[in-house]
């Protein structure tokens, strides 16, 4: 760049067309990602308990109170109970008649970093791992002071419930595949509950509420970000990036013109001294 000036505007011209360049291609990566996002919304419902036989029951030492219920199988994706009023140390079983389901203690605890399950893929296939949940068609829990509540899980992927994203060519295709993940049905819908206490408790009234939660797809959309913000965006990266290789090398120039032009007011002070 000392013996030829003009090359800082040539290396000016060639870095701002790169940055616009670039700038554009973040924007057409960004303007159609061919990226879906299907968002769906919870029915929640409260079950009908319905008691069973002469609840409740007092046998070998042990009182037992025994309900069940009936829950829609389409999206079915949590099965909650709450029970207050038992003996303290009670058990209590939940379980779906000719289905599974999942359930853990921390279930549903937001601070909780335990992992339900993982998914692996076997023969070509992905299937759920069981990690830190328990999945069958009984579940249990013990009700130290009389009280609990109960969370489980049809199934532990994310993908359906509360929406997810699909990559697809169009529209319609991002819709049959969100459906084919997302839509399923329950094994059964039929389950009983009975809570189970050491001695004659048949005083005691317990209460029982059941919540279970359907889910539907209510909208699919493109997925896309404000392009103008993330040009700009995208144009102050690169052009940080250039001005952190640029200003070293402008600087080093400067100062070698300035070190030349120093050199020259010398020479010609030198040549005027000679003269004189």
């Amino acid at each position: 760049m000392k013996q030829n000036p003009n090359m800082i505007r040539t290396v000016l011209i060639l870095s701002f067309t790169l940055i616009f360049i670039l700038a554009y291609a973040v924007y057409g990566a960004s303007n159609n990602s061919g990226y879906y996002l299907y968002k769906s919304s919870k029915i929640n419902s409260d079950a009908e308990l319905t008691t069973i036989g002469n609840t409740p029951v007092f046998q070998n030492g042990k009182t037992v109170w025994i309900w069940e219920f009936e829950t829609s199988t389409t999206n079915l994706t949590w099965v909650n109970v709450t029970v207050s009023g038992a003996h303290e140390n009670s058990n209590l079983k939940v379980i779906n008649v000719d289905g599974s389901f999942w359930s853990h203690p921390e279930l549903g605890d937001i601070n909780s970093d335990f992992n339900c399950a993982d998914r692996v893929s076997k023969d070509g296939e992905d299937i759920w791992v069981v990690v830190d949940c328990q999945t069958g068609s009984t579940h249990t829990m013990l009700l130290d002071e009389g009280n609990g509540v109960f969370v489980s899980l049809t199934h532990p992927n994310p993908a359906i419930r509360d929406g997810g994203t699909v990559r697809a060519d169009d529209f319609y295709s991002a819709l049959n595949i969100s459906n084919t993940i997302f839509n399923n049905t329950h094994e059964s819908g039929l389950w009983q509950i009975s809570i189970e206490s050491e001695g004659n408790q048949s005083h005691l009234d317990p209460t029982l509420s059941v919540n279970y939660v359907n889910e539907e797809i209510i909208s699919i959309e493109l997925f896309t970000i404000d392009a103008a913000t993330e040009m700009l965006w995208s144009m102050a990266a690169l052009i940080g990036c250039f001005m952190i290789l640029l200003v070293p090398a402008f600087l080093i120039y400067f100062i070698s013109r300035q070190s030349d032009k120093k050199e020259r007011e010398e020479l010609l002070l030198a040549i005027e001294d000679d003269e004189t």
